[in-house]
C-alpha cells in the first residue's frame, strides 16, 4: 500500500507542474525533488507530457536529483523536444550531471537556432569540462548573442583552453559589460599572464561587471604591475568593486 500512496503522490504532484499559478508549481517541483530517487524514472517519462511547463520542470528536477539513468532522456529532450524553453532546461540539466555521453550532443545544440540553448549549452560544456567542446565554443564567441559570447567565455576557462586565451583578451573589447567580465573571469581561471595588460585596460574602462571581474583575474594572475591600478580602484568608486580590488591586493601581498 505505501508503494501505491507514494506512487499517487507522484502523479498529482506531477500533474500539478502544469499548475496555471506559478506559486502551486513551484511547490509541487520542490516537494518531488526532496522525493529524490523515488521519482526519477516518473519524471523520465514526464519529459514526454503534452505540457511544456511539465516537461521542463521534470527537466529541471532531474538534473538536480542528478541520477545518470535520466541523461539518455534528457539528450533526448534536448535534441527533440519542440519548445526552446524546455531544451534550456534540458542542457542546463546535463550540465548539472555532468556525464561524458551528453558532450557531443551538446555540441551539436551550440548551433540550436534560440539562443538560450546555445548559452546552456554552452554552460554545461564547461561543466563537463571535457576537450572536445573547445573548437566549437571558440566559435561561439563571437555569436550574435551576448549571452551565448559569455557563456562560451565562461566554458572555456573552466575547461581549461590555453589555445582561448587570445581570442579572450580580444573579447575584453566586447561591447557588452557582461562579455567583458565573463573574459575576464576566463583569463583569471587560465591564469594568462599575456593578459594582464588588457585587463588593466579593462579595470580603468566604464563597465561596472567588467571592471568587477577584471579585479579578481589581475589577483589570479600574480602580476605585480596591477598593484597601483588595484590600490586607485579600491580607495573610490562601488563598494563591490572596492572589495575585489582589495582581495586583489592580498592576493598579491600588498
Amino acid at each position: 500500500m505505501p508503494d501505491v500512496q507514494n506512487a499517487e503522490r507522484i502523479a498529482r504532484l506531477i500533474g500539478q507542474l502544469n499548475e496555471t499559478s506559478a506559486d502551486a508549481r513551484e511547490s509541487a517541483a520542490i516537494e518531488l525533488l526532496d522525493m529524490g530517487e523515488a521519482v526519477v524514472e516518473p519524471l523520465i517519462a514526464a519529459l514526454k507530457h503534452e505540457s511544456w511547463r511539465v516537461r521542463y520542470y521534470a527537466a529541471w528536477a532531474l538534473g538536480m536529483i542528478g541520477d545518470r539513468r535520466s541523461v539518455h532522456p534528457l539528450i533526448d529532450t534536448l535534441l527533440t523536444d519542440e519548445n526552446p524553453t524546455v531544451q534550456d532546461w534540458a542542457a542546463s540539466a546535463l550540465g548539472e550531471i555532468r556525464d561524458p555521453d551528453a558532450v557531443e550532443p551538446l555540441i551539436g545544440a551550440l548551433l540550436n537556432p534560440d539562443a538560450g540553448v546555445r548559452r546552456n549549452s554552452a554552460l554545461a560544456l564547461g561543466y563537463i569540462g571535457d576537450i572536445r567542446a573547445v573548437e566549437t565554443l571558440l566559435d561561439c564567441l563571437w555569436d550574435d548573442d551576448p549571452w551565448v559570447r559569455g557563456s562560451a567565455a565562461n566554458a572555456l576557462g573552466r575547461i581549461g583552453a590555453r589555445q582561448a586565451v587570445q581570442p579572450l583578451i580580444e573579447l575584453l573589447a566586447d561591447r557588452e559589460d557582461w562579455v567583458q567580465g565573463s573574459a575576464a573571469v576566463a583569463l583569471g581561471m587560465l591564469k594568462a599572464a599575456e593578459a594582464v595588460d588588457a585587463l588593466l585596460a579593462v579595470l580603468a574602462g566604464e563597465g561596472l561587471w567588467a571592471r568587477y571581474n577584471a579585479a579578481w583575474a589581475l589577483g589570479q594572475l600574480g602580476d605585480r604591475r596591477a598593484i597601483p591600478v588595484l590600490d586607485a580602484v579600491s580607495q573610490t568608486g562601488d563598494v563591490f568593486l572596492k572589495r575585489r580590488a582589495t582581495e586583489a591586493l592580498e592576493k598579491l601581498g600588498n
